[in-house]
């Protein structure tokens, strides 16, 4: 993207200025010059395609210049000035800076104190959720701001980096009718001639340009009532006030339960909760934050239970950034994992700890299990990646920060107390409270606490990627011992080295003497013992205890057997769904047999728990169509049938009256998974004929059912369906009914229809924010049609660019590259690399993708030759 700048006539740019002195910074500003507090006026119309602003930015200029360089994009300005306070002012020319600078050239050398004043344009974007944008609902516009991680450049001139950390003083001039919010509470509301407003808001509390936030429109108010004396709103698009009642319910409890946690009260002024029609996120601003509609409102008649817990764990998320990340801020980018990965961590403690019977520890247990595969990859990122370049800063949001961070947080809690973990986070949020800190202050924080140095065992799962692997044997001679080893988790065909060696806490549970215990112990070395406290040898023993650790486990001997003998019904749900994921992952490492890991599945298939048999079904899943013959794709089907079949079919596709949450639950996970995996006709049938009956009513399926339902006919449906489906999803005007519909026209296995369907992507009748990711990456899922996402990406690339968002920190660009992800020899990779590779430089965070996918390809090439004749002698008896 190019900025244009207007040159002011009155400065002449010539001779007096060295060449290098106008040459914009690389990534950083640097400390030369550091501002104070800022003033911005902006301008704001929704339906407008650009805004009109003004800031004043108080700056101390520390190193006398002639040109001080700020970050802008896309900003058009008219005019620049510097007011010393104790001199005369200086008028600035403007000098371009490339796609994220704007230079500020003086005649003579400035220095000391004053006010920066510039004036300038800038654009509203309704195709990519960056900067100012706007969104339409109902035929009204409104405008949102999304600055994080560096679009606030896009919104005004500033010092664009988490840590300069200073007062805003916000002023916005909106029409007359329109509701306009930001982080603090508004001072005042003058109006004006030609059917505007002014309003001004109370100076913030010191924020980083990236949580400045703001909103205009034709909103309503939901009251959300007081948490202490913080009011809470829940501010939604006009008519939508009805589907915030479940929001303002649960967020002020969410809320308590955040100051209990900090022992801090809420640290700002008020807490706003606004409601974006169409995005793919929610952001933490301070005093308010935004949330994609569905995160948030709900029709009461059709919420679901789903729903219901995201949002609980999307507000807890948010919630816990006022403190963790808005009072206490990252200095750099490079430790913007703290901030996601504790709030991520947060999130199921916080809403596990409101609703207990939703079991939130297995879903952490699971999100774990997803970082685990990605972390696997020689090509992943480590935690605290050096922040270089903004590729560096666009890949530091992915679920290596979010979920590997997470839970390495969760094991150190574990390892280190709850209590004690508490108060390291309270003592640290108390010494930055208002600044800006790094994770070596978090560290000391802990560590003071806990009477110990934790920093060089977290500082080993921070500065290195990889996932380590526990081999663990019991010895029951005299004084029952465990012997430990570890290396590096590599699945098969990695290049890698397993050389690598972690300082982990492991910890262990087990019952002896009649009595429970749980024992841990750093395992810094290759290999090492554990002395049990146990007199007698324990008959069972889990290596990862609560399976809060980051670490898979390889037992060796008879532990297994003894550990999921009983059908595991001794163990916490938490650890049968991280043993049979520590199975599954071990099949990938070529360190347990594909035949033993689906000997497992009939044992817990028949489990009480969803989630335990949503694990065995993951298990079974190692019967994928690549590591199987064409002509055995009938007995792997079988197998699925004969395993899950039953239960599924008792089951069936409709609700009964006076189900449980849990039976619901099951049903969503397992109908679908018999219906398309082991291709039952009678469930594919049923699921036709409800999905053509709903599409003619929109009734006869409970809202948890509506997008399985509907996904399964797809599958196996015919053009007709199709065309049904294009037809609703064109026409609906429901956001959560369109995203089940798009979801649906991106299953389909039949390669036209498919085709058809990736068509939408550059028609004009979606926003692309909603239909990418469905329509794109669906057809991955199937042999069938796993060639047409790239196929019509090299096609239509240029077109597809033009309607996709392009932003740092959320480039839909570069997630093109996965649509590579499902191929699995090397004729295709070698494509996937030739169109790629140069290609991916200019989408911000592209590159390592394109690596990350490149490498997946690779190790299901391998992975196929290794597994295959096992898997096949397997099913030879189905």
């Amino acid at each position: 993207m190019r900025v244009f700048f207007a040159i002011l006539p009155c400065i002449a740019l010539g001779s007096a200025f060295a060449a290098p002195a106008l040459e914009p910074p690389k990534l950083r500003l640097g400390d030369a010059v550091e501002p104070s507090s800022y003033a911005v006026q902006l301008t704001l119309v929704p339906g407008s395609e650009s805004f009109q602003g003004v800031v004043d930015i108080h700056i101390d200029v520390r190193t006398p210049s002639q040109i001080i360089w700020l970050n802008a994009a896309q900003l058009e300005i008219s005019a620049a000035a510097f007011r010393p306070e104790t001199s005369a002012v200086e008028p600035a020319g403007v000098v371009a800076g490339g796609n994220d600078f704007a230079g500020f050239a003086f005649d003579r050398p400035i220095a000391g104190k004053g006010v920066l004043h510039i004036a300038y344009k800038g654009k509203i974007s309704r195709n990519s959720s960056s900067g100012i944008f706007q969104l339409k609902e109902s035929g009204q516009w409104y405008i949102y701001s999304q600055f994080e991680p560096t679009d606030a450049r896009r919104a005004f001139p500033c010092f664009d980096e988490p840590g300069f950390k200073v007062p805003w003083e916000m002023t916005l001039r909106v029409p007359r009718d329109d509701l306009a919010v930001a982080n603090t509470p508004m001072l005042s509301e003058s109006n004006e001639a030609g059917g505007m407003k002014t309003v001004k808001f109370k100076v913030s509390p010191p924020l980083p340009s990236y949580l400045v936030a703001f909103a205009v429109g034709h909103f309503d108010v939901v009251d959300a009532g007081k948490v202490g004396k913080t009011p809470l709103r829940v501010i939604v698009p006009r008519g939508k006030a009805k589907e915030a009642s479940y929001a303002a319910t649960a967020i002020p409890q969410l809320l308590k339960l955040l100051e209990n946690y900090f022992g801090i009260p809420y640290p700002y002024e008020k807490l706003d909760s606004v409601v974006m029609p169409i995005s793919n996120f929610a952001m933490e601003n301070a005093g308010l934050i935004t949330y994609e509609e569905n995160m948030l409102l709900a029709d009461p008649k059709r919420d679901t239970i789903n729903r219901q817990q995201d949002l609980a764990t999307f507000c807890a998320h948010e919630m816990a950034h006022q403190w963790f990340g808005d009072l206490v801020t990252t200095a750099w980018w490079n430790d913007i994992w703290l901030n996601e990965a504790f709030a991520t961590w947060m999130e199921t403690k916080i809403a596990g700890e409101w609703k207990p019977e939703w079991h939130l520890d297995v879903t952490a247990v699971n999100a774990r299990i997803g970082a685990m595969h990605q972390d696997s990859l020689t090509s992943a990122r480590k935690i605290r990646q050096p922040i270089l370049s903004n590729d560096d800063i666009a890949n530091a949001f992915d679920d290596i920060t979010y979920e590997k961070g997470a839970a390495v947080i969760r094991m150190f809690e574990s390892w280190i107390g709850e209590d004690q973990f508490r108060e390291g986070v309270r003592l640290y949020l108390k010494q930055h409270a208002g600044g800006n800190a790094t994770a070596s202050d978090f560290e000391a924080a802990i560590s003071t606490v806990a009477g110990r140095n934790i920093a060089p065992e977290l500082d080993s799962f921070l500065d290195q990627a990889g996932l380590p692997e526990v081999t663990v044997t019991l010895d029951c001679g005299s004084d029952p011992k465990l012997e430990l080893s570890q290396k590096r988790a590599l699945p098969i065909g990695s290049p890698g080295s397993e050389g690598e060696l972690w300082k982990i806490p492991v910890c262990v549970a087990y019952e002896s003497d009649g009595a429970a215990h749980r024992e841990c112990q750093v395992l810094s070395n290759a290999h090492s013992e554990m002395i049990l406290a146990a007199k007698t040898c324990p008959a069972r023993l889990v290596a990862n205890a609560g399976e809060t650790g980051y670490y898979l486990v390889n037992y060796k001997g008879d532990l297994l057997n003894q550990l999921l003998s009983d059908q595991g019904r001794h163990l916490g749900i938490a650890e049968r769904v991280g043993v049979l994921g520590d199975v599954d992952a071990l099949v990938s490492t070529g360190d347990y047999s594909p035949g033993a890991a689906l000997r497992l599945v009939p044992d817990f298939a028949a489990d009480p728990n969803w989630q335990v048999v949503e694990a065995a079904a993951d298990l079974a899943g190692l019967l994928k169509a690549d590591d199987v013959p064409d002509e055995l794709h009938s007995k792997a089907a079988r197998f699925v049938v004969r395993i899950f079949g039953q239960r599924a079919a008792d089951l069936g596709w409709t609700a009964q009256p006076g189900e449980s949450d849990d039976t619901r639950l099951l049903r969503q996970k397992l109908v679908p998974f018999v219906a398309s995996v082991g291709g039952q006709k009678e469930l594919i049938d049923q699921a036709e004929r409800l999905a053509r009956n709903w599409l003619k009513t929109r009734g006869g399926i409970s809202p948890d059912m509506v997008r399985p339902v509907l996904e399964v006919a797809a599958e196996f449906g015919n053009r007709d369906l199709f065309d049904l489906l294009r037809s609703a999803a064109i026409q609906e005007n429901d956001h959560r009914i369109r995203e089940n519909l798009l979801s649906a026209l991106g299953s389909f296995r039949d390669s036209a229809l498919a085709r058809a369907a990736l068509e939408l992507l550059v028609s004009n009748n979606f926003d692309a924010r909603e239909a990418f990711y469905p329509l794109l990456f669906g057809p991955l899922a199937y042999p069938e049609t796993r060639d047409v996402p790239f196929a019509f990406v090299r096609e239509n690339l240029d077109k597809l660019l033009a309607h996709l968002p392009r932003e740092v920190g959320g480039d839909y660009a570069a997630n093109l590259p996965m649509v590579g992800g499902s191929f699995c020899d090397a004729s295709h990779r070698s494509e996937v690399d030739s169109f790629f590779r140069q290609r991916v430089r200019d989408y911000a965070g592209g590159p390592r993708n394109l690596e990350n996918v490149l490498e997946e390809i690779d190790l299901c090439t391998a992975e196929r030759k290794k597994l295959g004749p096992e898997l096949v002698a397997f099913l030879q008896q189905y």
